[in-house]
C-alpha cells in the first residue's frame, strides 16, 4: 500500500484540536457514517419497516450502533489530548478550558433546536414543569422523560456525563501512572476493566438483572467510551510507527462480517415487535455475550483505519474522503439533532390516512414506496437545516473555542 498526502485541512479553524495536538480528519467522515445510520433506522422506525426481513434487520443494527459510533468517536477524540500530554511529561489541560470547549460544542445547538421544535411542531415535555430535565441534560434518568422533546437527546445525557467524568480520569491515570514505565499497561489494564464492567451492566440488563435506564446511562455505555479511549492510548504509543495498519480494508472487511453477523442476531429476533419482546423478557446468556462482543469488534475495526492508517491509501480512506461524507459529518450534531421530527412530519404528511387507521402503530409499514421517499427527504431536509445551524448558531460559538492569549 503506498502512502499518499494526508487528507485536507478541517474545514473550518473551530473544528481544529485542543492546540498541540494532530487533528485525525477522517473522524468527520466516521461521524457522518454515525449520522447517516442513525436517520436510515428512524426513517425505517417511522414506516413501520423495520418489519422487513433482512434489511429491516439491518436498519435495526445500524440504528441502535450509529451512537455507539459516536461515543467510541468521543473517546478517542477527547481523552487523546490527555494521554499525549502524560506521555510527553508535559502539564495537564486545563479543566476549565475543556469545560468551555464542551460546553460552546453542544450548548448552543441543542439549546436552539429544543426551543425551536418545542415551538413547531411541538414536540411534548420542553414546556412544562420538566422543562429544566431537557435542558440540563437530565431527561434520561426519568422513565416519563425519557422518550419526550427530542428522544434521541438521551446519547447526549450520555455525553454531558462523560465529559465530566473524563478529567477526573485523566488526573487519576496521571496519579497512578506518575514515576512508572510500564504506563502504558496500566493505562489499558484500567480501561479494559471499565469495558468489561460496562458490559457486565449491558448483560445484566439484556437479563433483567438491572433497569434499562441503567444500561443506557454511562454505567452501561462506559464500554464504547473506554474502547475509543483505548485507542487514543494506542495511537499515542505507536505515535512514531504510523501507519501502524498495512492494509487497512481488511479491517473495514471484519467490520462487514461483524455487522452481517449482528443483522443475523437481529433476523432471529423478528422484526421490531420480536424486538420489543424480547425486552420485556430475560435473554439467553449467550445472546446477551455476542452483542457487545460483536459490537465492539465492528467499532475498533470500523474506526481503525482512521487512527492507525490515515495516510495509506485503500478503500476506507477514499471512503472517508468523499467530499459529501466529509460535509455530512461536519454538520452531523445538527442532522442528529433535527432528523427525527422531520422523519415524523413527513411520514405523517406523506400518508395522512394511514396512521389515521393505524392510531401511529409504528409496527404498521406505510405502503408503497414510503420508505426511501421519507428516507431521502429526511435527510435532504435535516442536512438543510443542519447546515444553516452549523453557520448561525454553532460556528460562530465554536469559534470562540480558543481563547485569545
Amino acid at each position: 500500500m503506498a502512502a499518499v498526502a494526508p487528507p485536507a485541512s478541517a474545514p473550518s479553524p473551530a473544528l481544529t484540536p485542543p492546540p498541540g495536538n494532530p487533528r485525525f480528519a477522517l473522524f468527520d467522515s466516521l461521524r457522518g457514517i454515525a449520522v447517516l445510520a442513525v436517520v436510515v433506522f428512524h426513517a425505517f422506525l417511522v414506516c413501520g419497516s423495520l418489519e422487513r426481513r433482512v434489511i429491516g434487520d439491518a436498519a435495526g443494527v445500524l440504528g441502535s450502533h450509529g451512537p455507539i459510533v459516536f461515543f467510541a468517536i468521543s473517546g478517542f477524540l477527547l481523552y487523546r489530548p490527555w494521554v499525549a500530554a502524560r506521555a510527553a511529561q508535559a502539564p495537564p489541560l486545563r479543566a476549565l478550558g475543556y469545560a468551555r470547549r464542551r460546553a460552546l460544542r453542544i450548548l448552543p445547538a441543542y439549546w436552539t433546536a429544543l426551543t425551536v421544535l418545542a415551538i413547531y411542531p411541538g414536540i411534548s415535555g420542553v414546556f412544562s414543569g420538566d422543562w429544566w430535565r431537557y435542558y440540563l441534560f437530565l431527561q434520561l434518568y426519568d422513565g416519563d422523560t425519557l422518550s419526550r422533546a427530542i428522544p434521541v437527546a438521551w446519547t447526549l445525557c450520555v455525553e454531558v456525563s462523560f465529559y465530566a467524568a473524563l478529567p477526573l480520569w485523566a488526573a487519576g491515570m496521571r496519579a497512578l501512572s506518575a514515576g512508572r514505565p510500564a504506563w502504558l499497561r496500566a493505562e489499558l489494564g484500567a480501561l479494559a476493566l471499565v469495558a468489561v464492567a460496562g458490559a457486565a451492566v449491558q448483560v445484566a440488563a439484556a437479563r433483567e438483572a438491572v433497569s434499562d435506564l441503567v444500561a443506557q446511562s454511562l454505567a452501561g455505555q462506559c464500554t464504547w467510551f473506554a474502547l475509543g479511549m483505548a485507542m487514543a492510548v494506542a495511537s499515542v504509543a505507536l505515535a512514531e510507527r504510523r501507519p501502524a495498519i498495512a492494509r487497512p480494508g481488511l479491517c473495514w472487511a471484519g467490520a462487514a462480517a461483524a455487522f452481517a453477523a449482528l443483522t443475523a442476531l437481529n433476523y432471529d429476533s423478528g422484526g421490531l415487535l420480536g424486538i420489543v419482546q424480547r425486552l420485556q423478557s430475560p435473554q439467553p446468556y449467550a445472546r446477551a455475550l455476542a452483542e457487545p462482543a460483536l459490537t465492539a469488534a465492528l467499532v475498533a475495526l470500523l474506526l481503525a483505519p482512521a487512527v492507525f492508517a490515515e495516510q495509506v491509501s485503500s478503500f476506507p480512506r477514499r471512503v472517508l474522503t468523499a467530499a459529501p461524507l466529509v460535509w455530512l459529518g461536519v454538520i452531523s450534531y445538527g442532522v442528529y439533532l433535527w432528523h427525527l421530527t422531520i422523519a415524523e412530519v413527513l411520514a405523517l404528511r406523506a400518508v395522512p390516512q394511514h396512521f389515521a387507521a393505524t392510531g401511529l402503530d409504528l409496527a404498521a409499514e406505510l405502503p408503497g414506496a414510503a420508505t426511501p421517499v421519507v428516507l431521502v427527504l429526511t435527510l435532504a431536509a435535516s442536512s438543510a437545516v443542519a447546515a444553516i445551524s452549523y453557520r448561525f448558531v454553532e460556528l460562530p460559538f465554536l469559534r470562540r473555542k480558543e481563547r485569545a492569549p
